[in-house]
């Protein structure tokens, strides 16, 4: 879906295509960017995400497959994409002076590689992706999808990194983690097939030297699990970060807020020893110990226990019942009948209350919801209400658990961060060198296509395995796809499947012997025509005036390095 700019500018000169071409200035209102790892921090922890564990998250990766779509495209005769200024080039790295050259054999480019990411489903995800040109030699084109994560609607896809020349976990020229993205704006907002394509800057590669262990990362205690989610979510989408697998874990224990013992403490107190037995109330040892009498002598849940009742006078005992609870629910009152009165030798009963001194009847085992004493109410506090043959003793108790034996208290992030030691290996056009830039061509131009294919036919076929790099060739056409919302693209016949070969480079003008061209494409989707069970179409956005705004916007910014 294109909309009708004014361009001014000059005239561009380079290239193997025709000379004295228009360069139309940046579109107004066409270009959005998005941050993808914003400090040198982050960017290491990318990196350092991706080499660590004996690269177990590269190996573990697999093509990208959202909103790759294998439909039943028409070729279109008229309409398709068209030209919205006139033609123009920005030459490849190296090529900035040279003049077309042919040649017989086909060799790969080294600007090839693959992208990975983290997609939307929390898994390792990689696309095909090249190195294009650019005022510092930072630049990576691909399709705007493996970039912008449109399945969950997040901005950008998480620890995106480029490696070009990936193979079998080797990374020859080193790890070039991305610093900002840009895309059109039509694809941003409204995913715009037409518009399917990206261009993000990187920085300097790096390669290990060193790895140790994990450095762990523990967030502040949160009362309620909603509160972590909302946390973790910040984590997530904070870009000068690089924490890695985050996630909630319930806490057991008496601290809510801050995990260095300073948050908020429960009424009895703070336990600073981790794994030391606290104090509980009488409702929350009453649920561990379902129909103990918390007046004897146990035996108690595992983790859980009973302080020794301290006898208390008469006039402390402020009830006229057998028990009651304190108003805070920490401390249980209860009272033992006795006869006639104890002799001499009777046992103090300022150690654990003995079978002896418990009452015939046991009282009922008290809750939170046992009313407490009433300060203005009783005639006699103690007394026994009538019965003045009958003397009473009076204790006191308080209970313990282990803080595992607590239950769930809050919850608190967890994660980690790989320390490996990195080495800087320089810019990535120095490396590798960078495709030029094509934009307003006409159709049935032959191009290169080269990429990553994956996956079986729908006939089931298995053609490609997406380890190695492959090319097809042929010329391209106007295409329609609708369901991509897809109006003004262009296909190639091509026999490349699955997810992996999206993003794949379209190169005009391919020189091998030299390895470079000018991209004037990347596979966004891929179709079988004529319905017989195998892919025979790639197809792309037409790369137009504004594509050349939005790689503008891109072109010349500075990424540096990360270490």
């Amino acid at each position: 879906m294109k909309r009708s700019l004014a361009f001014g500018g000059l005239v561009a000169t380079a290239g193997l295509l025709a000379a004295g071409l228009a360069t139309p200035a940046q579109a107004t209102n066409t270009v959005s960017s998005d941050t993808l790892a914003s400090t040198n921090l982050a960017a290491q922890e990318v990196a350092a995400f991706w080499y660590g564990e004996a690269k177990a998250n590269l190996i573990n990766a697999t093509p990208y497959g959202v909103e790759t779509k294998v439909v039943n495209a028409k070729h279109v005769s008229t309409g398709g994409p068209s030209a919205d200024t006139k033609p123009g080039v920005v030459p490849a790295i190296g090529d900035e002076k040279k003049t077309a050259s042919k040649s017989k054999n086909v060799n790969l480019p080294k600007t090839s590689g693959k992208v990975f990411f983290i997609g939307g489903d929390g898994r390792p995800h990689w696309c095909t992706a090249t190195s294009v040109q650019s005022g510092y030699r930072n630049l990576v084109a691909t399709a705007g999808h493996c970039v912008y994560d449109t399945e969950s609607n997040k901005a950008t896809l998480d620890k995106w990194v480029f490696i070009p020349g990936y193979y079998q976990q080797k990374t020859p020229w080193g790890i070039y983690v991305g610093k900002q993205a840009f895309t059109h704006y039509d694809y941003d907002v409204y995913e715009d097939g037409d518009r399917d394509y990206a261009f993000v800057t990187v920085y300097n590669g790096v390669l290990p030297e060193s790895v140790s262990a994990d450095r762990n990362y523990e967030s502040k205690v949160f009362r309620t699990r909603a509160e972590a989610e909302k946390e973790l979510r910040r984590l997530q989408e904070d870009k000068s970060t690089g924490w890695s697998d985050l996630k909630i874990v319930e806490v057991r224990g008496d601290h809510y807020g801050r995990g260095d013992h300073h948050g908020r403490d429960n009424r009895r107190g703070r336990d600073h020893d981790r794994g030391y037995k606290v104090a509980v109330t009488v409702s929350e040892f009453a649920k561990l110990n379902p129909g103990k009498d918390l007046t004897g002598n146990g035996p108690w849940a595992e983790g859980t226990g009973a302080d020794a009742a301290v006898e208390i006078s008469k006039s402390d005992y402020r009830s006229y019942r057998d028990s009651y609870v304190s108003g805070d629910g920490s401390t249980l009152y209860f009272r033992t009948k006795v006869e006639k009165p104890a002799p001499a030798d009777t046992p103090s009963p300022s150690t654990e209350a003995s079978p002896s001194a418990s009452p015939s009847a046991s009282p009922s085992t008290p809750t939170d919801s046992t009313p407490a004493a009433k300060a203005t109410d009783d005639r006699r506090w103690g007394g026994d209400h009538g019965h003045g043959d009958r003397d009473y003793k009076y204790f006191k108790r308080t209970f313990w658990a282990t803080k595992q034996q607590q239950g769930v208290r809050g919850y608190k992030i967890v994660g980690k961060k790989l320390a490996i030691g990195l080495k800087d290996v320089g810019r990535l056009g120095d490396n590798v060198g960078g495709q030029g830039l094509a934009y307003n061509q006409k159709l049935g131009k032959p191009v290169f296509v080269f990429g990553y294919p994956s996956g079986v036919h729908p006939d089931g076929n298995n053609a490609f395995t997406g380890k190695t790099l492959k090319y097809s060739y042929g010329k391209t056409f106007a295409v329609q796809v609708p369901e991509v919302k897809g109006e003004e693209l262009q296909g190639i016949k091509s026999p490349f499947t699955g997810e992996g070969a999206i993003g794949s480079s379209w190169l005009l003008n391919y020189q091998s012997a030299r390895r470079v061209g000018y991209l004037n494409g990347v596979t966004s989707g891929l179709a079988d025509t004529d319905k017989n069970g195998r892919i025979d179409t790639s197809f792309s956005p037409y790369f137009d005036g504004e594509t050349y705004g939005v790689y503008k916007a891109a072109a010349n910014l500075w990424s540096g390095k990360i270490v």
